[in-house]
């Protein structure tokens, strides 16, 4: 596994990489970062061209101005200049929470680079307008904690949130998202995302729910039953209406079942990328 560093009209931008083959581009939620991933990617490598890039403004990606812009466009537009830069076809897009929704927005946009999907943890692709804002409400509350006074405990505090697991501070990333978290713009852009993401929920370019019948790609949907930001509920009736999703609700586990279940998980999107 390596850490690479690309510039992308002039925003430099982090991400992991591991592996060969057909590319697998990971994609964090709001307010996290490529090491999000960092219990995967190089699992993935085994099987797959692993990537995870740090999103606008989020983890050691620059935060450029982005007044005025909806995240939901400024992200997509981003993670295509990454897609093309490096070449890559026929992905197989990865995306917890909002990358979920972001995974969705660029195969709607540009189906023709897109050969499977994954779906973690994603509210913001199966659940309501409504229940999306009240479960930002506690996101943020949850993230802003870290971000008004980056230290170690902030960060176990926060990784540790949404968990099933309290006792997985996910340690071997604290020091990074310390380092990261510490940077010049982080909360701004935090809040950008965040608060522009509900600000453009209702236009109908960035809505997702109403078109699950439209995804014609191999999906497998994957979250936790005790999950308190996606209602595993709301993600079974979504994934049913995907006409290729595969489902899988994961016991006594919470929003990230990618650090969670770690294991459990890699074993899933190995053999969706074998057999999907």
């Amino acid at each position: 596994m390596r850490i690479r560093f690309v510039d992308l009209a002039g925003i430099r931008t982090r991400y992991y990489e591991s592996g060969a083959g057909e590319p697998v581009i990971f994609i964090h939620g709001g307010g996290a970062a490529a090491d999000t991933w960092a219990r995967n990617v190089e699992a993935t490598g085994a099987v797959a061209h692993a990537f995870a890039p740090d999103l606008l403004g989020h983890g050691f990606t620059d935060a450029p101005d982005l007044t005025g812009q909806a995240p939901q466009k400024a992200q997509v537009d981003h993670l295509f200049r990454f897609i093309d830069m490096l070449g890559l076809r026929g992905c197989t897009l990865v995306g917890s929470a909002y990358g979920a929704l972001f995974g969705v927005l660029m195969y709607f946009q540009r189906p023709e680079l897109v050969k499977r999907l994954v779906l973690v943890g994603s509210g913001s692709v199966f659940d309501t307008e409504e229940r999306q804002a009240d479960i930002t409400k506690a996101s943020v509350s949850n993230q802003m904690q870290a971000l008004d006074d980056p230290t170690p405990a902030a960060i176990r505090r926060r990784n540790i949130g949404s968990n099933f697991n309290k006792g997985d501070t996910f340690e071997e990333i604290v020091l990074l998202q310390l380092t990261a978290l510490s940077l010049p713009g982080r909360k701004e852009a935090y809040r950008w995302m965040t608060g522009g993401i509900r600000a453009a929920a209702d236009r109908p370019e960035y809505q997702v729910a109403h078109r699950l019948e439209e995804i014609a790609v191999p999906t497998l949907v994957v979250s936790g039953r005790d999950d308190p930001r996606a209602d595993w509920r709301r993600v079974a009736e979504g994934a049913a209406r995907i006409p290729q999703a595969q489902l899988h609700i994961l016991e006594q586990c919470g929003h990230k079942p990618f650090s969670e279940r770690a294991d459990q998980f890699n074993k899933l999107l190995a053999d969706f990328l074998t057999n999907g």
